[in-house]
């Protein structure tokens, strides 16, 4: 009976992340609004970003899985952002230079 409860369980939790998980849309406002405070608070050479922003080509990556979502931005070969979009919330990183 308790294997039966906790199935159910875990079957309404990947039902609720599979209808609210973020689509590329959210990804990307959200990005936007993360890429800004990292600007914001002078993490990084704010002259040379300003130059890699016009002059790199900028990419982004978008992966739906099941019950999560994965958003990548990069700046030529270089990662730039990454997040994680499960229950309509966003766990960004930045990797380490």
């Amino acid at each position: 009976m308790k294997s039966l409860m906790v199935l159910v369980l875990m079957a309404a939790l990947a039902a609720g992340g599979f209808m609210s998980r973020p689509d590329l849309e959210a990804h990307r406002a959200n990005a936007q609004k993360v890429l800004a405070e990292q600007r914001k608070e002078g993490k990084g050479d704010s002259i040379g970003d300003l130059i890699g922003a016009v002059l790199s080509e900028k990419s982004d990556d978008f992966s739906d899985m099941f019950v999560a979502t994965k958003y990548t931005v990069k700046e030529g070969d270089k990662v730039k952002l990454e997040c994680w979009g499960a229950f309509s919330q966003f766990f960004c990183s930045t990797p380490e230079a």
